[in-house]
C-alpha cells in the first residue's frame, strides 16, 4: 500500500493572497500590524478613597502607644498608597488601621478600668 502524496508547503515567504486570510478579527495578534501588541489600560479608580481613621487612631494612641502608634503608621499609608495608585493597599491599610485602633482603644479602656478600681480600695 502507498502513501498518498500531499503537496509540499509554500515556502515561509510566500503568504496566500488576501481572498484566502482570515477577516482581520480572527487573525492572531502576531499577524497584526504593530507586532499583536495592545497597550495595557490603568485600572479604573475606585469611587472613594478609603477612610484613614485618624481620629481613632490618635485616641488609640492615647490609650497604648506601641499599638496606636503602629495605627497611625497605617493611617499614614492611606493616603501614600492611595496617591501611588496602590487602591487595594489602601485598602489594607484602611482595615488594619481600624482594627489596631479599635484594639489600642479596647486596651486603654481596660487599663484605665483597671487603674481606677484598683485605687479605690
Amino acid at each position: 500500500m502507498s502513501e498518498p502524496r500531499y503537496p509540499p508547503p509554500p515556502p515561509p515567504s510566500q503568504q496566500p493572497p488576501p481572498s484566502q486570510q482570515p477577516p482581520a478579527s480572527q487573525q492572531s495578534p502576531a499577524s497584526q500590524p504593530g507586532g499583536g501588541y495592545t497597550p495595557q489600560s490603568m485600572p479604573a479608580q475606585p469611587a472613594a478613597k478609603p477612610s484613614a481613621y485618624w481620629p481613632l487612631t490618635i485616641i488609640s494612641f492615647l490609650g497604648s502607644l506601641i499599638i496606636g502608634g503602629f495605627a497611625m503608621y497605617f493611617s499614614a499609608q492611606v493616603k501614600s498608597r492611595w496617591n501611588a495608585g496602590n487602591y487595594e493597599g489602601a485598602r489594607k491599610a484602611s482595615k488594619t488601621a481600624l482594627i489596631l485602633g479599635i484594639i489600642g482603644v479596647a486596651i486603654g479602656v481596660i487599663v484605665i478600668a483597671s487603674i481606677s478600681s484598683s485605687s479605690g480600695s
